[in-house]
């Protein structure tokens, strides 16, 4: 097990763990939450043995290999299959060792090499391997391709790929959703639900903390606090501990009554309209842990639209596409004023292409998209923080906005996104990835849209700030298209779902869980098909295969066809020498007494090279019913 104890370690000037203990046992999965700051990833540096500790311990057994997700990488130029392949390091060692053993000609080594495939199951790598890159998203054709020819988001799927693939005891993952859509997040929830190995995961999505561990490390004031359950299960504690805690004050009391007032208020809503059942859930999750959400240091709320027009937009026709690519083919849809809608699909289906058609930063090559009189969108791109004015504060970019507000009044504004009156005059050029987004986020809510285009506006976001942004949009009157990978986030606020899909788009029937499910099933189906016909179609891998095999086979039979050879030479010089001999005797005259001497002589040699060919012949014989067995055993 992994046993921290009494463990004090600093970032910088910074004291993050007084006296913190933990223990890890072998196969259970934890969650590890905590406040941005609070010391996640350099925990797990200091598992890694990558910083120094001030004091305490930490104890990994020695035998225990750890699998992590690299954070960079040093050779691009390598296929993404046996990039991936790689990750497995015993099979990687053993890929090593058969070079080195052919190159050197050794057939013992090589033997050895053979032996050792076998024993870790080698030959199943590459299949495993192939399976893993289809369920995060790459298509058979990216196999051969190189690393550098994928984005960086991709890369991202290709290292956490590496990763999985190692044969491990541990296995540190941080943030490992980041990248990922809901397809490639849900069969990642199922693989590590079969994963034997002990998980330590820092996420701030807490559906799928919910689907994959079983324990939550909470890290607070210095110390882990080890939770019993799922992340559900860690806020209903964590709840009652707030709750029976005389440090409640009284304005604490005065939200949680606004929030359970605003529960009932839409929740009353949700229950009429029976694609929303899933935002009920929500909303009783929320009222089970009120004090926790009292607590948050982020509360903001979107503006009351002063108008909504309906239809807010229709997609006439729309097709869109690149030279040599299309993405959209003959989009029809409509928008109307409240609809709640997100899009799904796997990357690169053509989500945020979509919505960049609908706010202009596009141009469709034909049809067109119509905004009624009125509309005012507010878009979040998911480059929103690359918008922003490194040199400028938080109080510039909202004081540069139209209809500025007052000094005071932004000051105010910003507070609610956890901006202090220090840190509005800040450059945000030092600014986290969390902190830009807030403010991005906060610019958005300002400009008082009637319809909001939000493109993963989490993956920046703390826990608490997610919770913010899902309550305010729970109370946003306006219409929401919005493409996100948070699961708990889309189910709570969203009512229909659109599907982007090989250059269409159209309407999921059911909830998204149906619709996940749905997808899983087809990557499932997909699997199975290409198992059955590896028989048929892939018939050069069967001859790969086979011509493996037989290379095999040589080396194991090599050493014993070596010496059939060489009996097979002696043989047959014996037998030529004996052949001349009776030859030789067949003269009449080395019978007729003269001659006896010499006649006694050939006699001696023929018995000798008859004996010496039945021993070859006998040992050549054996030598081939050793082969033969070897040739069985080897089938």
């Amino acid at each position: 097990m992994i046993n921290i104890q009494s463990l004090s370690l600093r970032a910088g000037t910074k004291l993050l763990f007084s006296g913190a203990s933990l223990k890890i046992h072998a196969g259970q999965k934890v969650g590890l939450v905590g406040t941005n700051g609070a010391g996640k990833t350099t925990l797990f540096k200091a598992l890694m043995n990558q910083v120094t500790i001030d004091s305490g311990s930490v104890a990994i057994p020695a035998d225990w290999v750890i699998a992590y997700v690299e954070q960079s990488l040093n050779h691009t130029s390598v296929k993404v299959i046996d990039f991936v392949c790689a990750g497995d390091s015993a099979y990687d060692q053993v890929q090593q060792d058969l070079k080195q053993a052919e190159a050197s000609g050794d057939n013992d080594a090589l033997v050895k090499v053979y032996d050792q495939m076998d024993r870790i199951q080698g030959y199943q790598v590459p299949s495993k391997a192939k399976q893993m890159l289809a369920g995060l998203g790459f298509a058979d054709s990216d196999f051969e391709r190189t690393i550098d020819c994928f984005s960086g988001g991709w890369q991202m799927r290709l290292r956490l790929a590496r990763a999985l693939m190692q044969r491990s005891d541990l296995l540190l993952l941080d943030e490992p959703t980041n990248h990922l859509d809901l397809e490639a997040v849900s069969w990642l929830e199922q693989w590590l639900a079969s994963y034997e190995g002990a998980v330590f995961v820092i996420s701030h999505d807490r559906d799928f903390l919910d689907q994959v561990v079983k324990s939550i490390a909470h890290i607070d004031q210095g110390r882990i606090h080890l939770y019993t359950g799922n992340f559900a299960a860690f806020e209903r504690l964590r709840n009652e501990k707030l709750m029976q805690q005389q440090s409640l004050h009284e304005q604490q009391k005065v939200q949680m009554q606004q929030l359970k007032s605003f529960i009932d208020r839409f929740k009353a809503k949700a229950s009429k309209a029976k694609q929303a059942q899933s935002r009920v859930k929500a909303l009783e999750r929320m009222e089970q842990v009120a004090a926790v959400q009292a607590s948050n240091p982020f509360h903001f709320e979107f503006f009351e639209p002063k108008q909504q027009p309906d239809p807010m937009i229709q997609v006439e026709n729309v097709d869109f596409g690149y030279e040599d690519k299309s993405i959209l083919q003959q989009v029809d849809r409509v928008v109307r004023a409240g609809d709640r809608i997100g899009l799904v699909g796997v990357n690169g289906s053509g989500k945020t292409t979509l919505l960049k058609v609908l706010v202009g930063d596009l141009k469709p090559q034909s049809g067109k998209v119509i905004f009624a009189r009125g509309v005012k969108f507010g878009y979040f791109a998911q480059e929103q923080l690359e918008v922003l004015r490194p040199e400028w504060s938080p109080l510039q970019h909202l004081l540069s906005l139209e209809e500025a507000p007052s000094d005071q009044e932004a000051r105010d504004f910003l507070g609610g996104f956890g901006f202090t009156n220090q840190m509005c005059l800040e450059p945000c050029k030092s600014f986290s990835g969390g902190e830009k987004a807030r403010l991005a986020l906060s610019m958005i809510v300002f400009q008082k849209p009637n319809l909001l285009i939000l493109d993963e506006p989490t993956n920046h976001l703390d826990m608490e700030t997610r919770d913010a942004l899902d309550m305010a949009l729970q109370s946003f009157t306006g219409a929401l298209l919005l493409v996100s990978h948070d699961k708990h986030l889309l189910t709570s606020i969203v009512d229909q779902f659109w599907w982007v899909h090989e250059g269409a788009v159209s309407t999921v029937q059911g909830s998204l869980d149906d619709y996940l499910n749905e997808r899983l099933k087809m990557l499932q189906s997909a699997k199975q098909e290409n198992r059955q016909d590896s028989g048929v179609v892939s018939k050069k891998q069967i001859r790969q295969n086979n011509a493996q095999e037989r290379k095999r086979l040589e080396v194991l039979l090599k050493p014993q066809k070596k010496a059939a050879e060489k009996i097979e030479k002696q043989m047959a010089k014996a037998q030529a020498e004996l052949d001349r001999l009776n030859e030789i005797l067949l003269d009449q005259s080395l019978y007729d007494g003269s001659q006896s001497e010499l006649l006694q002589e050939y006699l001696k040699q023929q018995a000798k090279l008859t004996s010496d060919v039945e021993i070859l012949e006998m040992e050549w014989l054996e030598l081939e019913e050793e082969m033969e067995s070897i040739s069985n055993n080897f089938k």
